[in-house]
């Protein structure tokens, strides 16, 4: 059980923090909306041609997160309009061998301006404040009582360790009610139940897990989430299910896809439920 403060982004998402392969949140949510077949081609210790992909488009969200975390040393801010000519091109390439996001300057400007904002928001939040009097991306290693080594990167966990706050970028809605239903589509319960045991196992700690939400368009505004103790206990059902089955995968180096079985396509209740009532109202008429 391990506290990693100086893993770079780059060493913990190539799983280069064990001898062997850890199993993360993101292998998780693979495991539990896929099959172990592809949990084992996005693992990159288990996948011998794995290769991750780098975005060739610019994302203002993770450059946000980047510099809103590390600061402006976390990107490399390139004097060129585009990334078309050679020398644009190969320093773009310098900037990612780095472990830097390459940004142009009108793409720094946008960033730029979304942390101030951010950072202005989050500094007089009546919850917070958030970010403060604590530290920045730590990695933790651990072994889960099925023997799985596994591995979590806490955006910030406050010094007094009675919170952790993980910063997420949207280019939809952060209110209230639209991002309380992109929350379990993008498994924001498992990653709260996740790593709220990375943080027992490896800190002796429980802090609460809250997650702050920026939109990436003006006025940046943000909400800030947490998960309800119900959603988190079924979290952890589906987090034993993926223990228990990645275990068995590396215990017997066995990968399974989908079931050979048939599977029959029904209506789901509200879909009959919509063509009762048209066939009543035609009826009606």
């Amino acid at each position: 059980m391990n506290v990693l403060p100086s893993v770079s982004a780059d060493a913990y998402h190539a799983d280069q923090v064990t001898d062997g392969p850890t199993l993360s949140k993101s292998i998780i949510q693979i495991l539990l909306n896929a099959s172990p077949a592809h949990a084992r081609h996005a693992h990159p210790r288990l996948n011998p041609d794995f290769e991750r992909k780098e975005e060739s488009k610019f994302d203002v969200g993770t450059a946000v997160h980047q510099v809103f975390l590390e600061g402006v040393d976390a990107v490399a801010v390139l004097p060129y309009k585009d990334f078309k000519s050679n020398a644009a091109k190969d320093e773009r390439d310098e900037a990612r061998a780095d472990g830097r996001i390459p940004l142009l300057v009108k793409d720094y400007e946008r960033v730029e301006e979304m942390v101030v904002a951010l950072k202005a928001q989050v500094a007089v939040h009546p919850e917070g404040p958030f970010f403060a009097n604590g530290t920045a991306e730590e990695t933790l290693v651990w072994e889960d009582d099925y023997g799985v080594m596994c591995r979590a990167r806490l955006d910030w966990l406050l010094d007094d360790r009675t919170a952790c706050h993980d910063l997420k970028t949207t280019k939809a809605s952060a209110s209230h009610d639209s991002w309380s239903r992109t929350a379990l589509s993008i498994g924001a319960d498992i990653q709260a139940a996740w790593y709220g045991r990375g943080m027992r196992a490896a800190l002796g700690c429980d802090p609460e897990f809250r997650f702050i939400v920026a939109e990436v368009t003006p006025p940046y505004a943000i909400s800030v989430f947490a998960v309800a103790r119900d959603t988190l206990a079924l979290a952890e059902k589906k987090i034993d299910y993926a223990l228990k089955t990645w275990a068995k995968c590396l215990r017997n180096d066995e990968w399974p896809a989908y079931p050979s079985e048939i599977a029959y396509v029904t209506t789901p209740a509200w879909a009959e439920a919509a063509w009762l009532e048209r066939e009543l109202r035609e009826v009606a008429a």
